[in-house]
């Protein structure tokens, strides 16, 4: 018994003993892994020498078409090619070699980047083919494995330097490669560019980098990144098929209403009427289709400060807001009519010579010399008024009827849609400003210069909407550039017409106002520029002085301390008359000056030509002759 005992003893330490072996061996293997693991690096040459390096790269998609409304293109992306350089890849590999052979391959390397300098200054002419090898050679003594060498090139370019012998080396020995560069071309240069829009690179002291469609609508162009693992071998970088694959997905395509041909006679128009004459900072002009609200042309001309040439700048129809004058006026008599002040546009009003007791306006001799001294006559029709543009018509019906009451006028200007804003399809639509008769601001003054266009501010585009909802009997439709988006032919989204107020006036309201605007273009009006235009136009001119804000000490005002003042000159109106297609308006913006710059010349004079030249074109008027 005692014998079996001890040799159970012996057994039972043997075991615990390789146990506690097992169990140290553990914690040291364990302990092992975890330096291994965490803390350990290893000597960086080896693991180079080991590991195949992994990099991740990004897939770019292609980005979407942005399209006329008949499907030509305005906005397209294609590749460019950014030459690249890796300047130490050849001294790497000649670091392997015997003398001789180094020696070989290093003076054709050298004879190679030589003729390709020359290849390359000749087709990126930034800098000289002895600037550009001693860059690379720059490059090359730093250690540098990455050098860009000028700027992104065309296919038909990148073609003409592969037949170098520095690129025929291919990228292990030659060491130039090139990486893939989007660009953005638009087919029809810079015309309605401030519309179309772009997307640029973030730059110091710049904060709109979206602009226009291709801004608002980069979502949907741009499309989804890809990416893709790849991994160096000897023949270079290769898909690693071990990692993750993301495919790019494409963008889709913007078609837009605009009509190039509109925009393209537009822009010409508005351009031989400004380009010569350095006092004008700049003009708008908008055209849209009655009936839907789709925005044919939106041309906006701005004159460089440094050089004085015109470009798209700036987007005055929907960013310029300002005092739109006499083309408001129209807002007073719609009122007069819905409210039954007046019965019919021969209605007349005492003259009074142009004084409305209690203000202190300046006198109107449209009602002193043209009608009283004329006609002998001191009750004037309000048709006079509206073709004269007179001052004191607007402002005697306005005060006489709303003087007690400003917030009931005031609330239908909000109505007709002059005093809110609307989402419209590009970004940067200045909200109208109307002054209210509650705020502490409200001078007793401001209803009187409100019915005349003064004390409120829109944009162009506000101001064609509601003159719009009068050519389509009253229905106010929202203006729109997006008519669907597409991909490959198929439509994704449809988008169109859509109405903002279905009725700011009655139908009879609306055909008294186009009488009115009708006999301001043929009847000897501020307008009869456009009665020689090849269709019937009715519209309204308007002019304003622009406010100017004080600075330097200086109080604010319309005129500076030497007495000059800048112009805003807008036409607005729409076509035929009988069966109004298009509305159409043209401001123009002057800068400091002694001259005026009235809406009946320039702007007018740019809406006749428009008109005459969509009526050639245009198949409305071809289907009816």
């Amino acid at each position: 018994m005692e014998e079996q005992k001890k040799k159970r003893d012996r057994i039972g330490v043997i075991l615990h003993t390789i146990y506690l072996l097992m169990l140290v061996a553990s914690v040291v293997l364990l302990a092992r892994i975890f330096y291994l693991q965490v803390i350990w690096k290893p000597d960086p040459r080896i693991e180079r020498q080991l590991r195949q390096p992994v990099h991740k790269e990004e897939l770019a998609p292609k980005r979407g078409n942005i399209l006329a409304s008949d499907g030509r293109i305005l906005a397209t992306s294609f590749p460019r090619y950014q030459l690249v350089i890796d300047p130490s890849v050849q001294k790497v590999d000649l670091s392997r070699l015997d003398s001789a052979t180094r020696n070989k391959r290093e003076n054709e390397w050298r004879s190679a980047l030589h003729e390709f300098s020359i290849e390359l200054a000749s087709v990126c002419p930034q800098s000289s083919a002895q600037e550009y090898e001693k860059k690379i050679l720059d490059a090359r003594a730093r250690g540098s494995q990455y050098l860009r060498l000028g700027k992104p090139v065309e296919l038909e370019q990148y073609e003409r330097l592969r037949g170098c012998e520095l690129l025929k080396m291919g990228r292990n020995r030659g060491g130039v490669y090139t990486e893939e560069v989007a660009t953005r071309r638009y087919p029809y240069g810079n015309l309605g560019l401030r519309t179309i829009g772009f997307v640029r690179e973030p730059k110091p002291g710049v904060t709109n980098n979206y602009v226009g469609i291709d801004g608002k609508f980069d979502y949907i162009l741009h499309g989804q990144d890809g990416v893709m693992y790849t991994k160096k071998t000897d023949d270079g970088f290769i898909r690693d098929y071990d990692s993750l694959y993301v495919e790019a997905i494409d963008g889709a395509d913007v078609r837009t209403t605009l009509n190039i041909d509109y925009q393209d006679l537009a822009d010409a128009v508005l351009r031989s009427q400004i380009q010569d004459n350095p006092e004008i900072e700049g003009g708008c002009c908008v055209i849209m289709e009655v009936e839907t609200g789709a925005i044919r042309a939106m041309v906006n001309l701005k004159r460089d400060e440094k050089s004085g040439r015109l470009g798209e700048w700036e987007n005055f129809a929907i960013g310029r807001r300002g005092e739109p004058g006499s083309v408001f006026k129209i807002t007073t008599l719609m009122t007069a009519l819905e409210d039954g002040i007046i019965k019919s546009l021969d209605d007349r009003i005492p003259t009074n010579h142009s004084v409305i007791p209690g203000y202190t306006f300046e006198e109107d001799k449209h009602i002193t010399r043209d009608w009283e001294q004329a006609k002998h006559s001191y009750r004037v029709p309000i048709i006079f008024g509206v073709q004269k543009s007179s001052n004191y018509v607007f402002r005697y019906l306005a005060l006489t009827n709303f003087e007690s009451r400003p917030k009931e006028f005031i609330d239908r200007l909000y109505m007709y849609g002059l005093g809110t804003s609307f989402d419209f399809d590009i970004d940067g639509l200045k909200a109208p400003y109307i002054p209210s008769p509650d705020s502490p601001g409200w001078s007793k003054y401001d209803l009187g210069q409100i019915a005349m266009g003064y004390t409120v501010g829109v944009t162009p585009l506000h101001l064609i909407t509601f003159y719009n909802a009068i050519a389509n009997k009253g229905k106010m439709m929202k203006p729109y550039l997006i008519e669907s988006i597409e991909k490959n032919g198929t439509v994704l989204q449809k988008r169109g017409p859509q109405i903002l107020n279905a009725a700011i006036c009655k139908t009879a309201t609306a055909d008294t106002l186009t009488r009115a605007l009708e006999s301001v273009t043929s009847k000897g009006g501020t307008g009869w520029r456009l009665g020689k235009a090849k269709c019937v136009v009715a519209g309204k001119t308007g002019t304003a002085y622009v406010y100017l804000e004080g600075k330097d000490g200086h109080r604010g005002g319309y005129k500076d301390e030497l007495g000059r003042h800048k112009c805003q000159g807008t036409f607005v109106g729409y076509f035929p008359t009988e069966n109004p297609q298009y509305s159409i308006i043209c401001t123009i913006y002057s800068k400091l000056s002694s001259v005026d710059y009235y809406g009946g010349t320039i702007p007018a004079e740019v809406c006749r030509r428009v008109v005459d030249k969509i009526y050639d074109i245009d198949p409305y008027w071809n289907e009816t002759l």
